[in-house]
């Protein structure tokens, strides 16, 4: 049973286990993943997964120094599973341990120096073997680094083979020779960029536009491009069959970025689109997606937009979907915000000084009628709202639970209690009104509304 019993090591799971037990059990690991891990040194030399990301001390001691990490990559040279980030303080990739590796599948590198050539040698002793690669913060790739000597002078590119997956953050400023990685990986169908500052976007869509024949899966993360750069983007990747799957942070839907996305409308399955701005959504932009991209089983719009429940309804409805064999939808839409009141003859009197603007109870307040018509409709929108009973509430959420059910619908289960909230507090009618976008699309089993999870009944 002790190889069964140690087959995983989870740092902090074994928190209560004496040191010197885990060192002898420590032949036993297959997997070993040190968030807040044991000091070593460890006497295992047959994993094929290791996850080392920790670089403090904990309870149990010093935990596993960077030393003792090095060791257990040159300890291991079937893995085939590699996450290693590296210390705050940037230090050199360790060269030799990891050259060594004739397995290796998976393999992510993070927060490291590679200057020198250190990061092209890894990669091509790793070449036969990685399916997988990712790479993030990595210092001091230099222009042509990614370049290796073919033998006879000649410089040639770097060629990974076999990598299908590739994910990288892309940072001119701390190493400008990986913006040429894509150029390597001729054979990868999913990228995962982050782009940092100062990025090329023209470059990296030309690397890919030429160097990317078969990619299906383009996902941009934790950034704000410009509509032109996800423009370009999606232009970048029509050389190959065409996109399967899109995840992507946005400005908002406009007609080119939506243009862009109809380039790949014959084969996209999968978008997510995380809008990043408070602007008004441009739904006959997103009918248009759902019209035409007719293999669609996940659309998942999230993010800042704003619009009514209303209008959503009116423009989504006016035209069938293409999309028959729906299965998820998601929508995020934020009411448009209070129109602002028009200027009184005492703003200008009295200079825009904020502190008057505040004084309800000004005597010498001669706005008329129309003005005095919106100060109470604005109150009514900012003053607070009686309290609703636990009683109330009851009554509310059966009347819900029951319209919905007489759709066929029921609230779903959340991931967490804040967004069990969210569901409780979401109006009747709303939910209604979202749910019966759907009706006639029989595969749709999940929508999930300003992030609240709604379910078909079986």
């Amino acid at each position: 049973m002790l190889p069964v019993l140690w087959h995983t090591y989870l740092g902090y799971q074994f928190e209560k286990a004496p040191l010197d037990l885990v060192h002898r059990r420590s032949p036993y690991f297959r997997v070993f993943r040190s968030i807040q891990g044991h000091e070593g040194p460890y006497q295992c030399t047959g994993l094929v997964d290791l996850n080392i990301s920790q670089h403090s001390k904990t309870s149990y001691g010093n935990g596993v120094d960077i030393a003792t990490q090095n060791d257990l990559v040159a300890a291991n040279r079937d893995l085939k599973k590699l996450y290693w980030h590296g210390p705050s303080e940037l230090v050199p990739l360790y060269v030799k341990s990891l050259v060594q590796l004739r397995r290796i599948d998976d393999l992510m590198l993070l927060c490291w120096q590679a200057h020198d050539g250190r990061l092209a040698e890894i990669l091509r002793a790793v070449a036969a073997t990685v399916t997988r690669l990712g790479l993030y913060s990595i210092h001091g790739v230099a222009e042509g680094d990614l370049m290796v000597d073919s033998g006879n002078g000649i410089k040639e590119q770097l060629i990974l083979p076999h990598v299908v997956k590739l994910a990288y953050r892309i940072n001119h400023d701390e190493s400008r020779g990986l913006e040429e990685l894509v150029r390597c990986c001729p054979n990868i169908k999913k990228l995962y960029i982050i782009p940092e500052r100062n990025y090329d976007m023209g470059r990296l869509t030309r690397n890919m536009q030429e160097s990317c024949p078969k990619l299906e899966a383009l996902t941009v993360k934790y950034a704000e491009l410009e509509d032109e750069d996800c423009v370009a983007l999606l232009y970048g990747c029509r050389r190959g069959p065409g996109l399967a799957r899109l995840r992507m942070n946005v400005m908002g839907l406009s007609d080119a970025l939506t243009n862009a996305i109809l380039i790949h409308s014959a084969t996209l399955q999968s978008i997510k689109l995380q809008v990043r701005t408070y602007n008004t959504l441009d739904m006959k932009n997103l009918l248009r997606i759902l019209m035409e991209c007719r293999r669609l089983w996940r659309f998942d719009l999230q993010g800042c937009s704003r619009g009514t429940v209303k209008d959503l309804q009116s423009v989504l409805k006016s035209q069938p979907w293409g999309c028959k064999g729906l299965e998820f939808l998601g929508l995020c839409l934020s009411p448009p915000p209070l129109p602002t009141p028009p200027a009184g003859d005492n703003d200008v009197e009295a200079g825009n000084n904020d502190s008057n603007l505040d004084n309800d109870n000004d005597d010498n307040d001669d706005t008329g009628d129309e003005d005095d018509d919106y100060d109470s409709i604005v109150s009514l929108e900012f003053d607070e709202q009686p309290r609703e009973t636990e009683e109330d509430k009851e009554v509310r959420l059966e009347s819900k639970a029951n319209r919905l059910r007489g759709m066929g619908w029921q609230v779903g289960k959340q991931s967490s209690s804040h967004y069990e909230d969210v569901a409780r507090s979401q109006s009747e009618a709303d939910v209604a009104a979202v749910l019966g976008l759907v009706e006639g699309l029989e595969r749709v089993e999940v929508v999930q509304w300003n992030s609240a999870r709604y379910e078909r009944k079986p």
